[in-house]
């Protein structure tokens, strides 16, 4: 079983890596396209200089550097995550947080299907997907259960 959760976590970490150079909004109106590689530059921005008064912002900025802190950490913890269900436990709980924080903020922020709306490209859909890929990673650790009953005594 942690084999399976080893591949899922490790097709998040692939796909998070595949982000980077694809389109992430295709911007209608100005011609212009939004690569997932800059998206660190406007959090950057954003960091030297915080507008606290758009929860949005916040939201989608904390979930997404939580988030890739833990696809990128997880494939590698999974002997961690199956020796600590505390661990695992907070692993799964932010991972879940992270998820539905950023992925319901954006598709809050890029629903609109008017003809000059921006458009979604393939790299919105493989953060997204390495975000589902990591949960699930993590559902899919499984520790060795131990048996509380001692060897000689017959159930």
């Amino acid at each position: 079983m942690n084999l399976i959760a080893l591949a899922v976590l490790l097709t998040g970490l692939i796909l998070l890596i595949a982000f980077h150079p694809m389109v992430f909004v295709d911007r209608r109106l100005s011609d212009e396209v939004v690569h997932g590689w800059q998206v660190w530059p406007e959090i950057w921005q954003f960091i030297a200089d915080p507008d606290l008064s758009d929860p949005g912002d916040l939201i989608m900025i904390s979930a997404f550097l939580t988030s890739v802190l833990l696809i990128v950490v997880a494939p590698f913890a999974i002997p961690l995550f199956r020796a600590s269900r505390v661990a695992w436990w907070l692993a799964a709980i932010v991972a879940g947080t992270a998820l539905v924080g950023l992925s319901g903020v954006l598709l809050v922020d890029y629903s609109d299907v008017s003809p000059e709306a921006e458009k979604l490209g393939p790299g919105f859909f493989c953060l997204i997907a390495s975000q589902v890929l990591n949960f699930l990673g993590l559902m899919f650790i499984r520790r060795e259960m131990t048996s509380d009953i001692p060897s000689d005594v017959s159930p």
